[in-house]
């Protein structure tokens, strides 16, 4: 328990030493402030600095040998981590006078994305990309290379301080690329506002093919976690242990996953039923003349869905619970391609549906529950 309200604390203790220290140094550079608030902001920033340091020292000794170590330092945390160690250090080495060595510790703002999984995620989308990524960065290349030397052949002869050589064409080059155009250089040559007119299309096409690339790659990282997330859901359900592998990954293209409150109405009574529910974890009761509690391993609404009727029974979760649900549009579709499954719900759900006529009065049929839901003295099935 400690450990964990650690590891929840700590991220939060870090960002707000970064804080401190980034906020010292900047104020430590308003020429408004007196020597001593000079001294005093230095100070913080370098207690700061000691104080990172000795975390990341301390965190290199827990681990035990020198490929651990190693390991660590060379993951993008334990680079964050090399980096803000060294800020002040390479600062005070580089620098003539010290109190510009405290401008390095704007290193440390890498350290608000090093606690956050979205860093994970976007390494894997740099690198899942980093093809298409390439390709398109030497297509800049070629294009800011020609812009700038036909930029010169057009128009050095009328802006020679502009375009007077090729090194003065790529300013206009590069913000004429970005689409920037701070319209300090502008062509006067006919064919010199040709080529703007080429670049600036260009550009904007490039870096349209640039933002969809890294979109897609984010897409489909995103559906990969969502497809992992959701096998591992599946795999708690009793009731898809018994299909294979192939027949579980068509049903988890399907389903989707949600999280409901304590109180939350799944099910109202009377509602159409155009989804079914698997219950993964949490609880969640029938709402009968004597209620059924349905537990983890359940699934409920199939009757709805087979039988094309109304809602009987209303269902409300008793606990925060995680359902997977499956619409009835995905249910006909899987149909097609598996009917296996739907054999056995649909037989489930005859079995239930039986047993309720048998078990209930003929003028007061239960409504359905749900699979393993019931005792075996109180069997029914929810649509």
């Amino acid at each position: 328990m400690i450990n964990g309200l650690w590891s929840m604390v700590a991220p939060a203790l870090s960002n707000g030493l970064t804080t401190i220290g980034l906020l010292a140094m900047i104020v430590d550079t308003s020429p408004a402030i007196g020597d001593q608030a000079h001294r005093l902001l230095g100070g913080i920033v370098i207690a700061v600095w000691a104080a990172i340091t000795l975390r990341v020292v301390l965190n290199l000794w827990r681990l035990h040998g020198l490929e651990l170590r190693l390991a660590n330092l060379a993951s993008a945390e334990g680079l964050i981590d090399l980096a803000s160690v060294l800020s002040l250090p390479f600062g005070w080495l580089v620098t003539s006078h010290p109190e510009d060595a405290l401008l390095f510790a704007l290193v440390w703002s890498l350290r608000y994305i090093r606690h956050t999984a979205g860093l994970a995620l976007f390494w894997r989308v740099m690198q899942r990309s980093r093809t298409a990524l390439l390709s398109m960065v030497s297509l800049f290349i070629a294009i800011f290379f020609a812009a700038s030397t036909l930029a010169f052949v057009f128009e050095r002869q009328s802006q020679p301080e502009a375009f007077g050589s090729i090194p003065r064409a790529m300013w206009w080059a590069i913000v004429t690329i970005t689409t920037t155009g701070y319209g300090d250089v502008v062509p006067v040559s006919l064919w010199g506002r040709l080529l703007g007119g080429w670049v600036m299309v260009g550009g904007v096409v490039m870096f349209a093919l640039w933002a969809g690339i890294v979109a897609t790659a984010f897409a489909e990282e995103l559906h990969r976690r969502h497809f992992l997330h959701t096998w591992d859901l599946v795999a708690n359900v009793p009731f898809f242990q018994k299909l294979g592998a192939a027949t579980v990954a068509d049903i988890v293209r399907l389903l989707e996953s949600r999280d409901v409150g304590q109180g939350t109405v799944i099910i109202r009574k009377g509602d159409p039923g155009d989804t079914m529910y698997f219950l993964v974890s949490g609880e969640a009761t029938v709402q009968l003349a004597e209620p059924v509690v349905l537990r983890p391993g359940s699934f409920f609404g199939e009757m709805a869905l087979l039988f094309d009727a109304p809602r009987s029974a209303t269902v409300v979760a008793t606990e925060p619970s995680v359902l997977l649900v499956l619409d009835v549009a995905d249910l006909r579709e899987l149909a097609g391609r598996r009917p296996e499954l739907v054999d056995l719900i649909e037989a489930e759900a005859r079995r239930r549906s039986e047993a309720n006529a048998r078990a209930a009065e003929p003028s007061a049929a239960l409504p359905d529950a749900a699979h393993a839901a019931a005792p075996p003295s109180k069997t029914a099935s929810l649509s």
